[in-house]
């Protein structure tokens, strides 16, 4: 049954940060950008729910979705949208500073200190399924994690701006050729990855109960990683590569022993290494990628 346990949880990390790595992938698919700042994204949701959820659920996650996707859009339009033919090693750098800056905008706005409420207390119980006792929130977390992959694929997959994003994570220059208008494509890129922050940040909320400053990185720097040997710019491959990494370290923090726990960290950073001199390009990865002009 301990097995069972840690394989749910692991598998609801996993979700989390497959999530976060197919907000990462679809930016980087269109725009050749990892966005690092992707974890403020994150944070700003979870400062909208800590603050209004006491004063209405329903308004809280409104709220979470709106700042999540309107700070995404406003990253592009104020930073990013001048910088687009830049080679990606700029646009990274452009991202990881205003990711500093937000986070210091955080400590002004909100202090240094973490903010704290119950955001979605009911999701703190446990069911039993066949004799094991699993949290809600592990079951939520793995199903709103499956839906939204779901709903993003058929997004992707049968609606004609779903397909314009196809096209253009494919090949950026033909298909703005083809007639696929890049600013639209581009922004609707955006406010996806804004609406899957706020779907993070609901479950880690919930989770932690708590918001700071930092609150976003830790899972936006695995989804990194984790798309980074999944494939960048191979949706399946970053869903699959940050499954994998939030599966591991899942798995390495219930069973590493406690005098080695501290060091689960640098496990799976020790894998990850592993696996790109196998694959250097990423699991998943057809090719390399060319820079946007």
């Amino acid at each position: 049954m301990n097995f069972l346990q840690a394989l749910i949880d692991a598998t609801s990390a996993g979700a989390v940060y497959a999530l976060a790595a197919l907000g990462i992938g679809l930016v980087f698919g269109v725009m050749r950008l990892a966005n690092f700042a992707n974890g403020e994204l994150i944070t700003a949701a979870g400062y909208a729910l800590i603050l209004l959820w006491p004063i209405s659920w329903p308004l809280a996650i409104i709220a979470s979705i709106v700042v999540a996707v309107a700070l995404s859009l406003c990253m592009d339009f104020a930073v990013f949208r001048w910088i687009r033919t830049q080679p990606p090693a700029t646009l990274l750098i452009a991202s990881f500073g205003l990711s500093i800056l937000l986070q210091r905008v955080y400590d002004g706005v909100f202090g240094t200190n973490v903010l704290s409420a119950a955001v979605a207390p009911g999701l703190a119980a446990s069911v039993t399924l066949g004799g094991l006792r699993v949290n809600l929130i592990s079951i939520v977390s793995i199903v709103l994690g499956a839906v939204l992959l779901l709903a993003t694929h058929a997004f992707l997959t049968r609606t004609r701006m779903g397909l314009q994003v196809r096209a253009a994570s494919e090949d950026f220059k033909a298909a703005r050729i083809l007639g696929i208008r890049a600013g639209s494509v581009i922004a609707l890129t955006f406010a996806i990855s804004g609406v899957l922050a706020a779907a993070i940040a609901f479950v880690l909320t919930a989770q932690t109960g708590a918001v700071g400053p930092t609150f976003g990185v830790q899972v936006t720097l695995f989804a990194l990683i984790g798309s980074t040997i999944g494939g960048l710019g191979r949706l399946g491959g970053s869903v699959a590569g940050g499954f994998f990494v939030g599966f591991a370290v899942s798995m390495f923090t219930t069973w590493l022993p406690d005098w080695i726990n501290d060091f689960r960290i640098a496990f799976v950073y020790l894998l990850v290494a592993v696996v790109l001199v196998v694959a250097p390009n990423g699991l998943f990865a057809r090719r390399q990628f060319k820079e946007r002009t």
